[in-house]
């Protein structure tokens, strides 16, 4: 494994783990690195680090859920919102289930919505092209949705999946639990987004 894909994903264990106050050198330090400067040399600053941590995990995430989209299209769904739902959830569950124990993308996802440091740090949203183009078929499906309601659903979404992410951590959880909790977290969504009082 290279060095900076080393750093890539102590920071992500880190930050997952402690929150946005570790140090660049004991990132380095966790990967193995000699040299304690070796987040700057490539990476620049935290921010920085941070923008291509987003890069590293999304790439792949962004692709499926391309390809869930252009599905959708395809068979005339662009207006079922179960169908939306599922293309919402399933890269990041799919992303969970493959990488057990060696990812812990979802839960820095989930310290880094709950620190505040979104509102900082706004290239994050340029990393979610997928989610930004599904909010807006929602958002189609639904007149009048409100911005409230659809953070609570992504807040709902990427803690629930943390959740399970650290649950599967422990090798007592078996993957048949971490399938219904993600079937469980489908259900429990669409319920967010067609309760009353959300639009």
């Amino acid at each position: 494994m290279r060095a900076k894909e080393k750093i890539l994903l102590a920071a992500e264990r880190l930050f997952a783990e402690r929150g946005f106050g570790v140090s660049l050198r004991e990132i380095a330090v966790a990967a193995d690195q000699r040299n304690h400067s070796a987040v700057q040399y490539h990476f620049g600053d935290k921010a920085a680090l941070i923008d291509a941590l987003y890069s590293y995990r999304m790439t792949p995430l962004n692709r499926r859920r391309g390809e869930l989209i252009e599905s959708l299209r395809a068979h005339g769904l662009e207006r079922d919102l179960p169908a939306l739902i599922e293309a919402y959830v399933a890269p990041l569950a799919e992303h969970v289930l493959a990488h057990r124990g060696t990812s812990w993308y979802v839960r820095f996802t989930s310290r880094y919505v709950l620190s505040g440091s979104y509102r900082s740090w706004p290239y994050s949203r340029d990393h979610h092209p997928g989610v930004n183009e599904l909010v807006g078929l929602i958002s189609a499906c639904l007149p009048g949705l409100t911005r409230e309601r659809l953070r609570v659903l992504s807040l709902h979404i990427v803690v629930v999946l943390a959740d399970v992410e650290q649950r599967l951590d422990a090798p007592e959880f078996e993957e048949a639990e971490a399938v219904a909790a993600m079937a469980d977290l489908r259900r429990t969504a669409l319920a967010i987004l067609t309760a009353p009082g959300g639009r």
